[in-house]
C-alpha cells in the first residue's frame, strides 16, 4: 500500500492527524527550548529503537492504554486491556478437557483457570472463543523467551452449552520488560522500573458481538500499583485460591496442590 491509497482509503484523516501531529511536535520544540544535541539525541534513539525492533515494545509502555482507552473506554462490558507485544496468530484449537500446550514438566504452580462468558444482559454465550496466551512461571513468552514449543501457553478454546469454560495452565509469574535495550535505557534514565505484574491475556470472540482484549491480573502482586505500561484496571484483578485439602484435590482431580481463578466475561451486542 502506498501513501496515496492510504489518504484515500482514511478519507484525508491521515493528513488532518499527520499536521495535528508535527503541530503539537513545534509547540512542544519551542515551549521546552530543544536544543541542536538533544535534537540529535532524539534522532539517535528512535534509530536505536528501530534498529533493536523495539517499535512495539516502546509504544506498548507508553502510548497503547491511551489507544485503548480511546477505542473501548466507553463500551459495556468487561474492561478491555492492551493487547501488548506479545500475542503470536495461530495458536491450536484445543480439545476438552482443555490444558494449554506446555512443555514436559512445565515449571510452576497448577492454575485452573474457570468462568462464564455473558452477553451484557446476561444471556450465556454459547461456543465463544476465548484465545488465552501468558507468560510462563519464569516470567517468559514462547517465541519470544524461548522458541519451542512454538504455542506453548498459548491456545483457543470454546465455552460449552452454558456459556463456561475451564482451563488449566501454570500461574504466571511477573516480569521486566527487556531492559537492555533503548526501551529500558529510557526507563532507567527516567528512573522507573521496568516490571509488569503477573498476568493472563484473553481475546473473546462471539458472532454478533464485540470482540474483547483484556488481561486479568492478580491480587497482592507487587508490581500491580506500579504497572510499567499502566494498564492495570481495578475490575481486572482478580484472587487466586490455594487448593492443597484432600477433599480439594480429589474434587479437582489432581494430586498435589493448585490454584483456582474464576472470572466472568460480559460482551457488548455488535451495532447494526
Amino acid at each position: 500500500m502506498n501513501a496515496g491509497e492510504t489518504a484515500v482509503l482514511t478519507g484525508g484523516r491521515l493528513e488532518a492527524v499527520f499536521y495535528e501531529f508535527v503541530k503539537e511536535l513545534r509547540t512542544f520544540t519551542l515551549k521546552h527550548e530543544i536544543s541542536y544535541e538533544e535534537y540529535h539525541r532524539v534522532l539517535e534513539f528512535l534509530a536505536e529503537v528501530g534498529a533493536a525492533g523495539e517499535v512495539p515494545l516502546l509504544m506498548d509502555v507508553f502510548l497503547e492504554t491511551m489507544v485503548d482507552e480511546v477505542n473501548n473506554g466507553r463500551r459495556p462490558g468487561t474492561a478491555s486491556c492492551l493487547e501488548g507485544p506479545y500475542y503470536i496468530a495461530g495458536a491450536p484449537l484445543l480439545e476438552p478437557p482443555y490444558v494449554l500446550p506446555q512443555r514436559p514438566n512445565e515449571p510452576g504452580e497448577i492454575l485452573l483457570f474457570s468462568g462464564n462468558v455473558r452477553s451484557t444482559p446476561g444471556m450465556p454465550l454459547v461456543g465463544a472463543t476465548l484465545d488465552l496466551w501468558q507468560a510462563d512461571a519464569g516470567g517468559g513468552y514462547s517465541q519470544f523467551n524461548y522458541q519451542t514449543p512454538r504455542y506453548n501457553l498459548r491456545g483457543l478454546l470454546q465455552t460449552d452449552g452454558q456459556g463456561r469454560f475451564e482451563v488449566r495452565t501454570v500461574v504466571p509469574a511477573c516480569y521486566e520488560i527487556p531492559k537492555a535495550g533503548p526501551t529500558g535505557k529510557l526507563l532507567a534514565a527516567l528512573g522507573r522500573h521496568a516490571f509488569r505484574p503477573a498476568h493472563l491475556h484473553v481475546r473473546l470472540s462471539h458472532e454478533g458481538f464485540e470482540p474483547l482484549t483484556t488481561q486479568l491480573y492478580i491480587a497482592g502482586d507487587p508490581w500491580i500499583d506500579s504497572d510499567v505500561v499502566g494498564a492495570v484496571k481495578p475490575s481486572l484483578v482478580t484472587e487466586l485460591r490455594k487448593h492443597d485439602s484432600p477433599a480439594d484435590l480429589e474434587a479437582h482431580g489432581l494430586k498435589r496442590p493448585h490454584f483456582t481463578l474464576s472470572y466472568d466475561f460480559a460482551l457488548a451486542s455488535r451495532a447494526v
